[in-house]
């Protein structure tokens, strides 16, 4: 009998990052159209909490699971309140992520420890604690939150796309092995999302869309329109993606999907674009974080 690959009403799943951004509008977007079971993660406390309020406003269930993932105990914990409280786990969205902007000359290996730790380990960590559980089930989803910076590294973003490239490698291989385990993984490649993920790492102003496009300009017009998407359209796109079943590769916004043609097209062209990029956009954390 052939398994059905959508959603299904009350699902059981875990988001991690979920106090903002993509995976808070995912999780909203999963109550109100799935009632979904969810287990949310994030370490801003108040700020899960006011996700978690809004998960049950809109029909869905939410506990919480505070923390860093990458501590281990911390998805231990996510996984067993998942299967504890709900029954099972149907999906996991790796959607925690941590930029350390600026030059490489002024990062060091432990600044590139701490960001592999969250981008990269932390979704593998994570997908091994809950395969046991897909596998026994014959059935699972897993959505990888990449970039398109995981497919196209800038100057100023190399850490943050090596990061992002070891996890979309990752997941597109996934992807192809656990098709004949029914078990999908979708890999979304984002451009620019108006989020807090800038401010909260830290980017300078310059290189923040959610701060451009907040301005009554228009630079702050195109940035809205045309340069980038808010967290509520990226999750919808996710979902679009859950509910057709079969992994899948998502590439969001109109800039995201050029550099990506572009590299995958012609690789010299989108190195001379990288080798021009002013000074300011590649040191680009905020001048009171600099070194």
């Amino acid at each position: 009998m052939a398994v059905k690959r959508g959603l299904e009403k009350g699902f059981a799943g875990i988001i991690t990052g979920a106090s903002s951004g993509i995976g808070k509008a995912l999780a909203i977007e999963l109550a109100t159209k799935y009632q979904a079971r969810l287990v949310l993660n994030a370490r801003n406390e108040a700020q899960l909490d006011e996700t978690c309020k809004l998960v049950e406003k809109a029909g869905g269930k939410a506990i919480k699971a505070l923390g860093d993932v990458s501590d281990e105990s911390v998805l231990d914990g996510a996984v067993a309140a998942c299967v504890q409280t709900f029954g099972n786990v149907d999906l996991l969205v790796n959607n925690a992520g941590l930029a350390k902007p600026g030059s490489v000359m002024k990062l060091t290996p432990a600044d590139w420890e701490r960001v592999f730790a969250v981008n990269f380990f932390a979704p593998l960590k994570a997908i091994y604690k809950v395969l046991p559980h897909f596998t026994s089930a014959e059935k699972g989803k897993i959505v990888n939150i990449s970039s398109v910076a995981g497919k196209v590294s800038f100057p100023g973003s190399v850490c943050y796309a090596a990061s992002k490239f070891a996890l979309t490698g990752m997941s597109e291989g996934m992807a192809a092995e656990f098709t004949s385990k029914n078990i999908d993984v979708i890999t979304v490649c984002p451009g620019w999302v108006r989020t807090e993920f800038f401010e909260k790492n830290n980017v300078a102003s310059l290189k923040n869309p959610t701060f451009i496009a907040s301005k009554n300009d228009l630079k702050g017009l195109v940035m809205r329109s045309l340069l980038s998407i808010s967290s509520e359209e990226c999750a919808k796109e996710i979902v679009k993606a859950l509910e057709k079943g079969g992994s899948s590769e998502l590439v969001l916004t109109h800039p995201g999907k050029f550099a990506e043609r572009l590299a995958g097209i012609c690789p010299p062209a989108m190195f001379g674009l990288a080798k021009l990029l002013p000074e300011e956009l590649v040191d680009s954390s905020k001048p009171e974080e600099k070194n």
